[in-house]
């Protein structure tokens, strides 16, 4: 994947990672900043929406959806 940052640029991610199991979440964000090291020299902002495992992310999708059901 190729992606053109400018210097400033803001971001607002969730991630979704078999490699956040186990780890608390102050874990799951230095791996997600150890992962961009090299862009977050241009990346003014990142914010971590959301680090979830794949089970928390179905969960949390099947509860979004039973929500809009009702």
């Amino acid at each position: 994947m190729n992606m053109l940052i400018r210097c400033g640029a803001s971001f607002a991610v969730e991630i979704v990672s078999e490699q956040f199991e186990g780890k608390r979440l102050l874990e799951r964000h230095r791996l997600v900043n150890g992962a961009l090291a090299e862009e977050m020299k241009d990346i003014h902002a990142l914010s971590i929406k959301k680090a979830l495992t794949p089970e928390q992310w179905k969960q949390q999708q099947e509860s979004e959806n039973s929500k809009t059901a009702a």
